[in-house]
């Protein structure tokens, strides 16, 4: 029999932190969005010169653009913002407050350049707590949970979680990320019962207690929540880590520039639900079109988003960059926001002969493979070129006894033909080599530039 709580919990408190946002019928969450982004559209065009500017050249001139005509007006990508935060330092273009009501800043990781900065008021504050608290609260983490995070205070978004884990009124166990030895101390400790790491970490820890422990299911962890990449999801994955650490695993999902938290996956394990309602609007949109896709069950497609109560620094159209499947538009939870799945990141995505493929779908792959491979690998981009002849260069993390395995290498190769229709050329890389397993792994990694006069 289905339940909307985790096993073992007999909280009375209802399983819905806000019942009646997130069970509201679709024209209610439309009506109270529609209301929300009149109110902020007067506010970017009197208080942001960067989208005033946009919204002129895009021809909105004096009029209003309503919710159900937003898509008149233009996207707005990363590239753009840090533009308008070079324009006028060190907030931008785009600060839509005086500089004093800023109270909080984060910092992008500024992996493909400069760190670019994310400036909060009070208000802002308040309603990505509110959004994370809704987020957390539908993976599972009651009051009564001990939760132990490896998510650091900052100078990251993710390190917001620590206000949402204080909203709900767990008992919170922080961590620094990466830190192994303390995350096994506490949880062999009995300090908590839920686990919140990135998918990598938890499939780390998994590996890691599987060898080292005579029953890694006898630790005291009930709950594993993954963030911050694809995986969780998985079933490669997933699977791994439930069976070894003897856990329920269910995943959340935000985006920097938007909320740390705007995704999350019920105890139904059926796909993350969209927690941002009021807050933000999302569309879905064919990644090489642009145009709009429509939010139904079995539509694919990259997220992107509006911001309708943002008051630092508000967005219009952002492409998050993220490819998903809308695995459903309603639930047995109760909640009726839509169901997603993360496919993949746009900029990881690479053709095959005219066929779109996402470096997930390698990962469902090698996982298989176990308990000779770790479960990670990355494919190797040679070139910037997006469409690639194969075989596609793939490395995969292996176990210390499986560094040469020639056979290994044949029946991932046969499985990776059989099932996405293209060869690849595996290379086996020792855990010593992969790289850091304590955070996030990299899906792809570009492939070093012959010397001059080669190649």
């Amino acid at each position: 029999m289905a339940t909307n709580r985790l096993k073992g919990d007999d909280c009375e408190r209802d399983w819905i932190w806000e019942r009646e946002v997130e069970t509201a019928p679709w024209e209610e969450t439309r009506r109270i969005s529609a209301g929300a982004w009149e109110r902020q559209y007067r506010r970017l065009r009197e208080s942001s010169p960067f989208y005033a500017r946009r919204f002129r050249e895009a021809g909105a001139g004096s009029s209003f653009v309503s919710l159900g005509d937003l898509t008149q007006l233009p996207f707005t990508t990363k590239e753009e913002l840090k533009q308008a935060l070079d324009e006028d330092p060190p907030f931008g273009s785009n600060l839509c407050v005086a500089p004093e009501q800023v109270k909080r800043v984060y910092q992008t990781s500024g992996t493909s350049g400069v760190p670019s900065v994310l400036a909060l008021t009070r208000g802002d504050m308040e309603s990505w707590t509110l959004m994370g608290t809704r987020t957390y609260y539908a993976t599972g983490i009651h009051e009564h949970s001990s939760v132990l995070t490896t998510f650091g205070a900052g100078p990251f978004v993710a390190g917001h979680t620590h206000f949402v884990l204080l909203r709900i009124g767990v008992r919170s166990v922080p961590v620094a990320p990466g830190d192994t030895e303390r995350v096994v101390f506490g949880l062999r400790a009995g300090l908590a019962d839920t686990l919140l790491s990135t998918a990598s970490f938890a499939q780390y820890l998994a590996n890691r207690l599987e060898k080292t422990e005579a029953e890694p299911s006898s630790i005291p962890l009930t709950h594993v929540v993954t963030g911050g990449e694809p995986g969780g999801g998985i079933p490669a994955i997933r699977d791994h880590i439930q069976r070894v650490l003897g856990v329920t695993v269910t995943e959340v999902m935000g985006i920097g520039d938007i909320a740390p938290s705007l995704f999350g996956e019920c105890t139904h394990q059926q796909g993350m639900h969209f927690c941002g309602a009021g807050h933000v609007w999302v569309e879905l949109i064919d990644p090489e079109s642009q145009e709009p896709v429509e939010i139904e069950t079995g539509a694919e497609g990259e997220l992107v988003y509006t911001t309708l109560t943002r008051e630092a620094m508000p967005v219009v159209r952002f492409r998050g960059g993220d490819i998903v499947r809308i695995e459903g538009t309603s639930c047995e939870c109760g909640r009726t926001s839509f169901r997603q799945r993360v496919m993949g990141r746009r900029d990881d995505m690479f053709i095959v002969r005219g066929v779109n493929v996402y470096p997930t779908a390698i990962l469902s792959i090698v996982g298989d493979f176990r308990p000779r491979v770790t479960g990670r690998a990355r494919v190797v981009r040679e070139g910037s070129a997006t469409s690639i002849e194969p075989p596609i260069p793939i490395e995969v993390e292996v176990t210390e006894k499986h560094e040469s395995d020639p056979a290994l290498v044949a029946e991932i190769e046969a499985a990776i033909h059989s099932k996405l229709m293209f060869r690849g050329r595996v290379q086996l890389v020792p855990e010593s080599d992969f790289g850091e397993a304590g955070y996030k792994t990299k899906l792809t990694r570009k492939a070093p530039s012959p010397p001059r006069g080669e190649g």
